[in-house]
């Protein structure tokens, strides 16, 4: 598989395989261990199957109480809405959801991956979620309406634990499915406030009075492939590159439930993204991978930085507010080529920036 590539795969033990499963077997089948785990508890055969299995547990079968044993007491978790700092809030966030959305439902679509026991291990989780607004979310009273919408939950684990995470949902998708205006949730939020929030600091383009060159990094690695390839399309705007990357027929799914089919309409994706921070500079902040049944999964962390403007997925918003779009890319790769992508993005919290 890896000789299609276009970097080289180091080897790396055998995982659980996501994609093209029958989710029960993989909750019902317990496997041998394929991987060191010290600390983890005998049940998990890797890092895989540990997200995924402590995912349905606390989420599908209600074991909230589980989160104690997951997730350290001072985690931390990171989101467009501010920083979390204690596993009582997460508790109580998921004890609201699951009152809000019952009858909800998890589809595993990828978990990408590094790290090792010793270091601790780095997970990118990207998901699918489906169920009915039944009682109160931050936006209003319970609505009946039913919501689809994808998540990415990037968390750094050891020995069992969950100590840091990087949560983004696509609150986008799940207001306009709800009903609701995003501008006025926006609006909602930005007043409300959080109780601890970013400091944002947008950078330059500019390398001092010249536009910045590309990255001297080794391509043939995982890591310096993916962060060449988002900094020549976000950073130095060169989408006639992406034929390189992407298929002609690349399938792209976004925040705010957007779908783009074709180079052409993911070239135009990119550009609604950059409308609303046409000056903003990518940062990415992490890269994993995994082998699937289906091709290679590369999964990036990023954020977006710059200044808000009207015109793009934001919007009518504000002008000229410092923001950052924190998001998470998965892309799954088959013969060579970038055939399609999850680009999660959360616009709701970004336009929450703009508002305060």
């Amino acid at each position: 598989m890896s000789d299609a590539l276009p970097f080289l795969l180091p080897e790396r033990a055998p995982v659980t395989l996501l994609r093209q499963q029958d989710a029960r077997v993989l909750r019902e089948v317990q496997r041998e261990r394929s991987q060191p785990l010290c600390g983890y508890e005998d049940r998990f055969s890797d890092i895989v199957d540990y997200i995924v299995r402590i995912t349905d547990e606390i989420w599908m079968e209600r074991a909230v109480g589980y989160i104690y044993d997951t997730y350290d007491a001072s985690c931390t978790i990171y989101s467009s809405y501010g920083i979390v700092r204690s596993v009582e809030e997460v508790v109580a966030s998921t004890v609201a959801t699951l009152n809000a959305y019952p009858d909800g439902e998890i589809h595993h679509l990828a978990v990408a991956w590094s790290g090792d026991e010793k270091e601790g291990f780095y997970t990118s989780h990207l998901g699918h979620s489906r169920s009915t607004n039944v009682g109160r979310t931050p936006w209003g009273p319970g609505t009946g309406r039913r919501t689809s919408i994808r998540f990415a939950a990037d968390c750094i684990s050891r020995e069992n634990r969950i100590h840091t995470e990087w949560l983004v949902r696509d609150n986008g998708a799940a207001v306009r499915q709800l009903g609701y205006d995003p501008h006025a949730i926006a609006r909602t939020v930005a007043e409300n406030g959080t109780a601890e929030t970013f400091v944002v600091s947008p950078p330059t383009r500019l390398d001092g009075q010249a536009p910045r060159g590309r990255l001297d990094l080794d391509e043939c690695t995982v890591d310096g492939w993916a962060r060449a390839l988002f900094h020549d399309v976000w950073n130095l705007r060169r989408l006639d590159w992406l034929p390189r990357a992407y298929a002609e027929d690349v399938v792209a799914h976004a925040g705010g439930g957007r779908t783009a089919q074709g180079l052409r309409n993911y070239q135009a994706l990119i550009l609604h993204v950059l409308a609303a921070i046409p000056d903003g500079m990518m940062r990415v902040e992490h890269v994993s991978w995994s082998e699937e049944a289906d091709g290679v999964i590369v999964a990036v962390r990023w954020v977006l930085e710059g200044r808000s403007a009207p015109g793009g997925v934001l919007g009518e918003c504000p002008a000229g507010q410092p923001v950052f779009m924190m998001g998470m890319s998965h892309l799954r790769l088959a013969e060579g080529r970038i055939v399609e992508e999850w680009m999660l993005f959360d616009e709701i919290g970004v336009l929450a920036q703009a508002y305060r």
